[in-house]
């Protein structure tokens, strides 16, 4: 009889062990929490949060573009994203600079090129006075050191090969306020290096050489330019 109640006492106690595991799984899965709630098996670890989102690119601006040539040093009059006269004249002075075709229109591949510059053309005269202006005929553009840092760049029209701009190492003489006749046509705020030969606003820059010698500058830029200059300063004027 000892033999046989051994066994049955532990079956009993397995019986019970199993049945009070099985009313506490019954208990959690009324709860909602299944077998999970048990604690006989670990949730997964929940995944890490997505990264936020970087921000969406700013669309680019024709006032984008402005400042960017401004801060090159061309001059594109206020940089409010109106494409006037001032903004064909300040992209036709990059396309000259950079040997690219003259239309002074922008599209995709130049904007592109505009706003990736970081650049700015070297002096045609490294030895020049700190104060100055240098003209390139061959580039029909015409740069402005003030103090020894390039200030301005211009794009201008020049002689043509029949009445040709001289070249060389010349002063600022005189200066004409307004608008005055000359035999070959009206300067406006006419600024005189050499003899007859004047920097001075045109309504007509075209994109080639032009003039009967004079050097060729928009009229919005012959509004500031003269105070930028003076007598005697120095102008030189290279075919480059």
């Amino acid at each position: 009889m000892k033999t046989t109640t051994r066994p049955r006492k532990l079956a009993a106690l397995l019986l019970a062990l199993f049945g009070s595991q099985l009313a506490l799984a019954s208990t959690a899965s009324a709860a909602g929490g299944g077998l999970l709630g048990t604690g006989l098996f670990a949730p997964p670890p929940a995944p890490p949060a997505p990264p936020p989102a970087a921000p969406a690119a700013k669309p680019l601006t024709m006032a984008d573009v402005e400042q960017k040539l401004a801060s090159l040093h061309y001059d594109v009059g206020d940089a409010d994203g109106i494409v006037d006269d001032q903004t064909h004249s300040a992209i036709m002075a990059y396309q000259k600079v950079h040997g690219l075709e003259r239309t002074g229109v922008l599209d995709d591949a130049l904007t592109a090129r505009i706003m990736a510059d970081q650049s700015t053309p070297p002096p045609l005269v490294p030895s020049g006075e700190p104060n100055r202006v240098e003209v390139s005929l061959s580039r029909q553009v015409l740069f402005l050191y003030e103090g020894g840092n390039l200030s301005k760049i211009l794009a201008v029209a020049t002689g043509t090969s029949a009445t040709p701009t001289p070249t060389g190492s010349f002063r600022f003489f005189r200066s004409d306020a307004g608008w005055h006749t000359s035999r070959y046509g009206r300067l406006y705020n006419a600024q005189y290096f050499v003899g007859g030969y004047a920097i001075h606003g045109s309504l007509s820059v075209p994109a080639t050489p032009a003039s009967h010698g004079c050097i060729r500058i928009s009229m919005h830029s012959a509004e500031w330019f003269p105070s930028h200059v003076s007598k005697g300063m120095q102008v030189i004027v290279v075919k480059d």
